[in-house]
């Protein structure tokens, strides 16, 4: 069953929700459905479908899939729901290459011994990051580069109880590192310094889970830093 967060924040995809090889892929009402990540395999994309429908968001009506970065367990279901929906795929420019070509390699495919379909990157964020307007709400996208040299990681900001929250999407804040990833352990480093400058109350991690709170969530990202 997939698990609501936020308000307008679900958790749709991962191990328990979609393929065991999955990111954790979180579902999110703009006002338009939008879809962090897509999981590995062409059919996460059932499941993951399946778990939006469940909490009413149109899974048919995507409007944008936001790709953190181009690794395969959280890619590898692009092409598929690009052809079911149409929707438009974000990802940072530095990743968009990988995801283009379908790069074996970058995209880590090679570790899960399978390939990734390529997909066309409708919109290419550039520099430092870009913020993505819809009719609900604002996505901010900001660029965190060492695990990749692409990542990125989303934030935006809900109405809990009358009280605003500052949800963030930090997707692989734990890494891993290799050569073949492009991997900078020390952009990385700067990357999560960024990441605390943002104060979130919740974190949505890319595997290891959900932290509320700020303390919690500092406490989770300086362990890596």
């Amino acid at each position: 069953m997939p698990r609501k967060i936020a308000p307008g924040v679900f958790l749709v995809g991962g191990e328990g929700f979609s393929d065991p090889s999955d990111c954790l892929c979180y579902g999110l009402d703009l006002g338009a459905p939008v879809l962090i990540d897509c999981g590995a395999f062409p059919g996460s994309w059932t499941a993951i479908r399946k778990n939006l429908r469940q909490v009413g968001l149109a899974a048919d009506q995507l409007h944008s899939l936001v790709l953190t970065h181009a690794h395969i367990d959280h890619a590898g279901a692009a092409a598929r729901v690009v052809a079911e929906t149409g929707c438009r795929v974000v990802a940072h420019a530095l990743d968009a290459d990988t995801l283009e070509r379908g790069d074996r390699l970058r995209s880590a495919a090679d570790w899960y011994q399978t390939e990734l379909a390529p997909v066309r990157v409708d919109q290419k964020i550039q520099g430092e990051g870009e913020s993505l307007a819809f009719p609900g709400g604002v996505l901010h996208l900001v660029h965190t580069p060492g695990h990749t040299p692409g990542s990125m990681c989303a934030w935006l900001e809900v109405d809990e109880g009358g009280t605003r929250q500052r949800v963030l999407f930090g997707q692989d804040v734990h890494g891993p590192f290799h050569p073949a990833f492009g991997s900078d352990r020390e952009a990385h480093r700067a990357s999560l310094r960024k990441l605390l400058a943002l104060e979130a109350d919740v974190l949505c991690e890319g595997h290891l889970g959900v932290f509320h709170g700020q303390d919690a969530v500092r406490e989770f990202i300086e362990g890596y830093l």
